[in-house]
């Protein structure tokens, strides 16, 4: 062919096209019929042993027949191939790796000369184990060749290069026996890239966990150094749908591992991060997207989380923490915690056990509080324990042994302090929710306005002491509840009480209805207010109301879901010292639907016939 010839030859043509594919179809058949001749497998599988022995220390070993194919490059696979750990005295032991088939590229011109010079390697179906035992020894160390506490520019010609090393539908099994955690990742794709040993390590993996795609990638500045239990610098990250999670510090694979850095965690879905993971933490059901960024330093089962910056819906917070994961053992998370807003009461009754039923609590009631235990300091601007808005809250809330605490230090609620405890239990035998708490100089008119009362009831500032149990707390209902409480008002007023009209009809000998003498309001300067709740009913066991002239004094039931009150009362004249006289007191009853009770005075009652 002429060169005017080459330069109009065209190979769109199709009889040009022809001849290229007759050629290229000639060449592989050259290639296929000779190319067993040309290279040795038994030489490429020696080198292959002999790359892998280097880097772990392992006996490489293949089952089948090995084949070959040269397009679209040279490659060489060997079927049922497995990669098996060996003891100190050469005897070998659980297996490492196996693989239905391992490809790897060579070099057709080097295997010319009696060096295939081989290339990437491909893992098709293969199964890695990680082990970890007891005192946490890793089954897989780096080998004879990566092996050693130095090494300089010479010592990188005693090693193989690693090169590429591709996995191609894989499963992952993890046994880690420290934490008594097992788990397998399937469908697992990506490679290992690691040129040289003085080179960087770079792995970028993706597989099915628990149902879930997630990526895995790491990189490693120092590799050698990692595998052989030193300190490397690292960058790891792992994404899913239901996680973010990257860390870029120090790590060390030794006997007692650490890692040292920045870490930054996010999730949509925190409720449903851990369904992921596996871990049943009732009070993390319902929270949403969480956020959670700070420097961590882990040892052991432990990890120290400073300057952390915390997310949580539509809270945020700083601070510190300390996790554990001790094994075979409840999670530990303590620390302290600095918010703009929490829900106090959404907090603890997480943590009660659900019924099933009426009143049984669920057979995992105790399970439902060991799942983690806590034992944090808390502090928030604001802090809602419905219905009340707490601000400048201190508090404390413990987590252990069946027994959940929120213990209040310090807090301002309307315009006063509170401070108490509310706990809440899921011990086999003890099971519910009690709340202790202490006000002062309070508005206690807000608190009873709270409680769905109106009418004439009192309102003012001052103190109560109020102690509360229930024996469910999931779902919760206030028929439930049983204690005692005692209000002390500074001074105040009843409102849509004129106590004028009302000790006129009281004098009299006619039922009325209190509306009747809703005209005004009684303004007292003490008050005190005690009793006790049990099924639904508040006893008054001491209502009084002081002014300078006037007492009025009531007890009885107050039943506050359904039914009619039943209280007795009377208005008794202060005894001055100066009072020549002082008028009798005035009793009376008091009946019906609360607000609008009817009021019968005591003269009626002493007319009508006994009965």
């Amino acid at each position: 062919m002429t060169v005017d010839e080459m330069i109009r030859f065209n190979p769109l043509l199709p009889k040009n096209l022809l001849r290229l594919f007759l050629a290229m179809a000639a060449f592989a058949l050259v290639l296929r019929l000779v190319g067993p001749s040309i290279v040795s497998a038994d030489r490429v599988e020696r080198e292959i042993e002999a790359k892998l022995a280097a880097w772990t220390g392992a006996r490489l070993s293949f089952s089948g027949t090995p084949s070959f194919t040269f397009w679209p490059h040279p490659q060489m696979g060997f079927t049922r191939a497995q990669l098996r750990s060996l003891d100190t005295d050469g005897t070998e032991g659980p297996d490492l790796l196996t693989a239905e088939r391992i490809s790897v590229d060579f070099s057709l011109v080097g295997s010319l000369f009696g060096k295939p010079d081989l290339g990437d390697i491909e893992l098709f179906r293969p199964t890695v184990h990680f082990r970890r035992d007891e005192s946490g020894k890793l089954n897989w160390h780096p080998g004879t060749g990566t092996a050693g506490p130095r090494r300089g520019p010479g010592d990188a010609d005693m090693v193989p290069d690693f090169g590429t090393l591709a996995l191609r539908d894989a499963t992952i099994v993890v046994d880690d026996l420290t934490r008594a955690a097992h788990y397998s990742i399937a469908n697992v794709e990506g490679t290992i890239e690691w040129p040289t040993i003085h080179s960087d390590l770079d792995i970028e993996l993706q597989g099915i966990v628990n149902g879930q795609v997630a990526s895995w990638r790491l990189t490693a500045d120092e590799p050698a150094d990692l595998l052989d239990g030193q300190n490397a610098t690292v960058r790891t990250s792992l994404v899913s749908d239901l996680l973010r999670f990257d860390f870029e510090g120090v790590a060390n694979l030794s006997r007692d591992a650490f890692a040292t850095g920045r870490i930054r965690l996010e999730t949509p879905s925190f409720g449903n991060l851990l369904a992921w993971r596996g871990m049943n933490f009732p009070p993390a059901r319902q929270l949403g997207q969480v956020t959670l960024e700070g420097t961590v330093k882990t040892s052991g089962h432990t990890a120290h989380i400073a300057n952390l910056l915390l997310a949580i819906q539509d809270s945020n917070a700083t601070g510190v923490l300390d996790i554990s994961l001790p094994p075979r053992a409840s999670p530990r998370i303590g620390g302290t915690l600095a918010l703009d807003r929490i829900d106090l009461l959404s907090m603890v009754a997480a943590y009660a056990p659900s019924a099933i039923g009426d009143k049984q609590p669920s057979p995992d009631a105790a399970a439902v509080v060991d799942a983690i235990n806590l034992d944090l300091r808390l502090s928030s601007r604001e802090a809602a324990l419905e219905p009340l808005m707490l601000t400048d809250l201190a508090a404390g809330i413990r987590a252990t042994d069946g027994q959940a605490s929120l213990d209040i230090g310090e807090g301002t609620l309307l315009g006063g302090s509170i401070n108490g405890r509310i706990a809440v239990s899921g011990q086999e035998m003890i099971q519910g929710g009690e709340a202790r708490l202490s006000l002062r100089n309070v508005d206690l008119g807000k608190i009873i306005s709270l409680a769905g009362l109106s009418g004439p009831v009192p309102t003012g500032r001052g103190s109560a002491e109020i102690d509360l149990f229930t024996e469910r707390l999931q779902p919760f209902d206030k028929a439930d509840l049983t204690g005692t409480f005692k209000l002390s008002f500074d001074q105040g007023a009843i409102a849509d009480f004129d106590q004028p009209a009302f000790e006129q009809m009281a004098q009299g000998n006619t039922r009325f209805n209190m509306k009747d003498a809703a005209g005004g309001s009684f303004e007292f300067t003490t008050a005190t207010v005690e009793g006790h709740v049990d099924g639904g009913i508040v006893e008054l066991t001491r209502a009084s109301f002081e002014t300078p002239e006037k007492i009025l004094a009531v007890s009885g039931t107050v039943p506050y879901r359904n039914g009619n009150v039943a209280l007795a009362g009377s208005l008794v004249e202060r005894a001055l010292p100066d009072a020549a006289v002082v008028k009798p007191a005035i009793n009376f009853l008091v009946g019906g639907a609360w607000p609008t009770p009817v009021i019968s005075p005591m003269a009626l009652l002493l007319q009508s016939p006994a009965n």
